[in-house]
């Protein structure tokens, strides 16, 4: 089934292929300093569940917005989350989350608009990530903040 399952993705016509990765690639990565995981759900709470090792949260609600004015975090903000989730312009950034990844292509769209540029999206999010039975932990990492 696995195999059926790539040619069907081999034989779709992406725009930019590149920025969609499979379960396999990101199980090779979990430890790629160069590579961060994060995880943007439209149930905020699910992270604190359990997620796949070494991934940051962002709340796409709290982080992601600026919580005295209905508009997104202005340039300062997001300086401030790059710098706590431990993220430089060099990182290659994949977002992953439920619903189909629907958060967390909100997500990977505000970080580009900010200039990151290596942004990739996990293949059937959260729930193919589960479904394969991949490891998923409650601990949450700690990166050194960049400037």
């Amino acid at each position: 089934m696995k195999s059926q399952q790539n040619q069907i993705m081999n034989t779709n016509k992406y725009a930019h292929p590149e920025a969609l990765v499979n379960t396999d690639w990101i199980a090779q990565h979990l430890n790629d300093p160069k590579v961060r995981i994060i995880e943007s759900n439209e149930d905020v709470s699910l992270y604190d569940t359990g997620h796949i090792p070494g991934t940051v949260h962002v709340d796409w609600h709290k982080d992601l917005n600026d919580q005295s004015i209905r508009d997104y975090l202005d340039p300062e903000q997001f300086a401030a989350l790059a710098s706590r989730i431990g993220i430089t312009p060099e990182t290659t950034l994949v977002f992953y989350g439920d619903k189909s990844n629907w958060w967390a292509c909100y997500a990977l769209w505000v970080f580009a608009l900010f200039g990151q540029k290596d942004l990739r999206i996990l293949n059937g999010g959260r729930d193919k990530w589960i479904a394969e039975g991949h490891p998923v932990t409650k601990d949450k990492p700690k990166y050194p903040e960049t400037k």
